[in-house]
C-alpha cells in the first residue's frame, strides 16, 4: 500500500507513486484494513498493488467503507 497526506490525483503517474513510501502486507484483506486505518487517521491511500491485485484510490475507498463502519461502531 502507498499513501500520503494529500488525496491521490485522478490518474497517479508511476513517478508520483515511486515517491511514496510503500507499506507491505501479506494479504489483500490486511492491506485494506491498513488502508481503512490510514483513512480513519485522516490520510489517503493511493494504491494497493501486489500479485494479481491493483486497487487505486477510488476503489480502495469503496472497499474500505464496510471496515470503517465496523471501526466506527467500536468507538
Amino acid at each position: 500500500m502507498r499513501f500520503r497526506t494529500q488525496p491521490a490525483p485522478k490518474a497517479a503517474t508511476q513517478e508520483q507513486l515511486e515517491r511514496l513510501m510503500p507499506v507491505h502486507f501479506s494479504t489483500e484483506e490486511d492491506a485494506l484494513h491498513g488502508a481503512a486505518l490510514v483513512i480513519r487517521g485522516g490520510q489517503y491511500p493511493w494504491l494497493i498493488a501486489g500479485p494479481g491485485v491493483r486497487l487505486e484510490a477510488r476503489e480502495i475507498g469503496k472497499r474500505c467503507e464496510p471496515i470503517l463502519m465496523l471501526l466506527k461502531g467500536r468507538q
